[in-house]
Formats: C-alpha cells, structure tokens, sequence
C-alpha cells in the first residue's frame, strides 16, 4: 500500500491506523492481534498490521475470502481456525462488512453478536472504507464515546423519552419501568456510537414517519424494506409510515412497494416481527459515519433516530432477535421528561456531562 501513496497519504494512514489499535482497540505492546479480512479490505488490514507491529503488538492477517463463496458469507460455517485465533488472541478486528458476516457468526454463537457490539470483550467491528481518506477527529470521537456513556447513565435514572420530528414521528416509551435494557454500543469503530433502548413488551406507543432507510430485512440479509443505497434509492419517496399501539405494529401505509416488503417481512415471520424492538439513539457525530460505513443499507446515519422491528422474546438479553430490522428518521427532537437531549442536530451536552 505504502508504494501507491504520497508522503501525507501514508502519514494519514498510519496516524488512523494508530488511533484504531492504540486508543480505541487499546492495543498494547506484546499483546496478539488478529485482523479478519477478505478481497474488499485486505490492504487497509495489512496497512494495520504493519501498524500493530510498529506498536510492539504481534499480529495476524486473516484472510476469509474463499470461506465466502458466491453466498457471500450467508452459509458460513464456524472455521475452527479462526474461532480457536479469536479466542486466544488478546484484541480481533473484524473488517469484513458487519451487513455479510460478525462475530456470532464466526464463532457459532448469534450472542456473539451482541456481546461484541457492546464492547464486552475487546473483539471490535471495523468499518474500515475510507482508511486512506479519513481525516479522523480524535476529541470528537472520544467525546462522543463518552456522550454515549452519559446518556446511557441519565436513560438508566428514568424518566418519560419522548421523540418527535418535523415529518410527524411522535412516540413515547418510559425508560426504566417501560424497557427491558439500555446500552452503549461502543463497539462498531471508529466513528459509531449509540444508546440502544430496549422497550418493555407492551410500552412503546407512537407514530413512525421514516423518512431515512431501512436496514436490510430478513435476519439482516435480505433486501431492506426502504432501500437507500445506490441504484436502489427509494428514500426520496414518500415517507413509510408506522402505527405502534403497547410495543406491537397496529397500522402502516406509505410506498405500495415499501408497504408490500414490510407486510411480507413481519407476517412471513414465525412469531410474527411486528414488535418494537429497540430505540437506537445515534450519538455519532462524524460525516465519515454517513460517507464510509453502512453503505449496504444507507442505515445508521448521524442526526437520525432508528426504531427496529422485530420478534425478541429475550428483550433483557439481547438486542438483535431472529429478526431484526431498524428504521431511519431523520432530525428528532428528542426529550426526557421536561428536558430536551436533542434538537437542531445538537446534542444538550451541557445537561448530559453536567
């Protein structure tokens, strides 16, 4: 890689690359690192291993191309290879596309999954695209690493979370008594962060007007029910709407192509995914998040809220059930009780790192 690039190329390289396994992945030197990899990323891990190695740390390169066929991962078996060097290794990178593949996945297990993204081992999702041309903004991130803590702990005391947008969404969920789990997902790296709400059966009421993307649909695979990726961008047609009465899916209108998918989606699924699954709160802040990553989906973008849809039996466990399909709405006002934790694309940080 080194020979394709100029001087300040390379030097932004390895700053990025630095910051990745020293201050996010928290790499040290003599520890084992292990970079999981395929066609599409395989200079930007070789680009991080010649990094690891400058930091003292003793990695390896593993390439999962071949494991993923035509399927592109869909039939993966556990490689008992790779499970036994993400076991035994002291931080993993997986720079592999989260939307084909993870760690549950890798290691036969779709708790994995979650664990992971919740950053309770040091196993960490690499959205990688754009290695070269990141302009990484260390204080931003890390503060709003820390905002996603803060917010996290202030959901956690209780309180009414009511959330709105210029389009018409208008839902309410009470936090503490009315769910099930919050958590900091700090584990998508570099640029993402979020507070995952996870609503009681029963406690989420409200309107969706998703006026963003869909997330691929049928167990994170399928086609998204409201595709925003190129040549399949239908987020410039009118909103999908969604009616949500005690946590389950009582109406939806919109797009007679968008509306089709999502009936088929919820109903073709055993039990059915009409439930309100999760109120993902999108505490990132860096342009690279919307430029870079979740390009299979166009989801999971910055000054947006996502409510997923799904069928969780085990709400206190887990976030991502059998099915599990997030919604985009864009610029929410969103309130705690009297107190307003987001509005015009800024968060009230004064309250949150009171």
């Amino acid at each position: 890689m080194s020979g394709k690039m100029s001087p300040n190329q390379l030097e932004r390289v390895r700053r990025n690359c630095r910051f990745i396994i020293e201050t996010l992945g928290g790499g040290k030197a003599g520890e084992n690192a292990v970079f999981i990899c395929d066609s599409q990323c395989r200079e930007n891990a070789f680009a991080l291993s010649d990094m690891a190695l400058e930091l003292g740390l003793h990695p390896i390169v593993i390439d999962i191309d071949s494991f993923g066929g035509e399927k592109r991962y869909l039939g993966l078996p556990v490689m008992k290879p790779l499970k036994a060097a993400i076991l035994a290794c002291d931080v993993a990178f997986m720079l592999t596309d989260q939307m084909l593949t993870d760690f549950g996945r890798f290691m036969g297990n779709r708790d994995e999954t979650d664990s992971t993204l919740l950053g309770h081992s040091r196993r960490f999702t690499l959205e990688a695209r754009g290695l070269m041309e990141w302009e990484i903004d260390p204080e931003r991130i890390l503060h709003d690493r820390e905002r996603t803590l803060r917010l996290t702990e202030l959901l956690n005391k209780g309180g009414l979370l009511h959330v709105t947008t210029a389009r018409g969404t208008d839902f309410t969920c009470e936090m503490v008594k009315g769910t099930d789990a919050i958590y900091p997902v700090m584990a998508i790296i570099p640029f993402y962060v979020e507070t995952a709400v996870i609503p009681a059966l029963g406690a989420f009421n409200g309107h969706l007007v998703v006026d963003g993307a869909s997330q691929c649909a049928y167990a994170q695979r399928g086609f998204p029910i409201r595709p925003g990726v190129p040549g399949y961008m239908e987020t410039c047609m009118e909103p999908l709407t969604i009616d949500i009465k005690d946590g389950r899916v009582c109406n939806f209108k919109g797009p007679k192509v968008q509306m089709e998918r999502l009936e088929k989606w919820m109903y073709s699924s055993n039990p059915h995914a009409d439930l309100a699954d999760e109120i993902g709160l999108v505490t990132a802040t860096s342009f690279e998040n919307d430029r870079y990553g979740w390009l299979i989906d166009g989801t999971h973008q910055t000054h947006c809220v996502h409510v997923a849809l799904g069928n969780n039996a085990r709400r206190n466990e887990v976030i991502h059930a059998p099915e599990h399909c997030d919604f985009d709405m864009h610029d929410p006002k969103i309130m705690l009780d009297d107190k307003i934790l987001y509005m015009n694309r800024q968060f009230n940080d004064e309250l949150l790192f009171r």
